[in-house]
């Protein structure tokens, strides 16, 4: 199958063409900027802004695909508070614009729309597992944003007749992400710490949260196997089913580079957490896409602090 990934020159997208590649996909990439010299088992690269109707209809006619992956969109919730108008553009009129080209484009036989847990918003206790049946609960510019695309996504399928699945990631690192992320921000500074390059204190914010967090190579092979068995129209989420604090999280790192530093709370740093504590249930994407995370999670710190080690840049895998 030919696959255009829209986005591809994101966290998640720099490992999706791997994915896309080592079950036997044709990958073409598109995006707002140049994707860089990393190989990601993808040959060609087109430019794209899913705001622009024009761009999108041009990336769909020169990409000649069977099916198109949305990862585009903004990266974290910061962003979208600072800039609400682009986070609603971007998710909303992004995936709308996109849809609207697939169907008369009359070519992609398939569509998967990726959105965020974030979009369950706020939860309660008794909501854990989360389901993908929960209703929509958001708090945050982030959250609104990709709710009001999920619910867009939906309707605009169903209008148009068009072959969508929608994917809900949970918490998600690995090898690339950006160092405004928990964590390889704690990797970072542990890999300072322990080779000496920085004195042995750790700035925090709120470490008490506790969230689900998987694999980016796990999440991204959840794309590939949404592509390939989800049923239309459905919603999966893609999860660890556990829930892991930030002070667990930072505690593993430490342990792992062997050092035992100060833990202190900046006031900069310091979020009040919405919901305290949330995770998913797998059990759809389990039966219905034959997925479920396969890395160990001491696999991902590993090779976490490896890629911090080897000086890498940002969104470089």
């Amino acid at each position: 199958m030919r696959v255009l990934v829209v986005g591809a020159s994101g966290f998640a997208g720099r490992h999706v063409g791997r994915a896309l590649a080592a079950r036997g996909h044709e990958v073409v990439r598109a995006g707002r900027t140049p994707h860089g010299a990393e190989p990601t088992g993808a040959g060609e690269e087109l430019r794209c802004d899913v705001t622009v109707t024009d761009s999108v209809a041009e990336a769909l006619a020169a990409a000649r695909a069977d099916a198109v992956l949305l990862l585009a969109g903004m990266a974290s919730p910061p962003a979208a508070v600072a800039d609400p108008a682009s986070a609603f553009a971007v998710h909303v009129l992004g995936a709308v614009n996109l849809l609207t080209e697939v169907a008369r484009a009359g070519r992609a036989e398939r569509v998967v729309w990726v959105g965020s847990s974030e979009m369950y918003g706020a939860l309660l206790p008794e909501d854990n597992p989360v389901r993908e049946d929960l209703r929509f609960r958001p708090a945050t510019v982030y959250a609104a944003s990709k709710a009001a695309a999920d619910l867009a996504v939906r309707a605009v399928a169903a209008s148009r007749g068009l072959d969508v699945v929608r994917v809900r990631p949970f918490n998600h690192t690995g090898p690339g992400q950006r160092a405004d992320f928990v964590c390889p921000d704690f990797a970072s500074q542990v890999v300072e710490i322990a080779a000496g390059r920085r004195p042995a204190v750790i700035e925090v914010g709120n470490v008490e949260v506790q969230r689900d967090f998987s694999d980016v190579r796990d999440i991204v092979r959840g794309y590939v196997a949404a592509l390939e068995r989800g049923k239309a129209g459905q919603a999966y989420n893609l999860c660890s089913g556990r829930a892991r604090s930030i002070r667990e999280i930072l505690g593993e790192l430490c342990a792992r580079v062997g050092i035992a530093p100060e833990i202190r709370v900046a006031p900069a740093r310091w979020r009040p957490a919405e919901v305290p504590a949330y995770w998913g249930s797998g059990e759809k994407a389990r039966v219905g896409l034959a997925w479920q995370p396969e890395i160990p999670w001491a696999t991902t710190l590993d090779d976490l602090i490896a890629w911090v080690r080897a000086g890498r840049p940002a969104d470089a895998v």
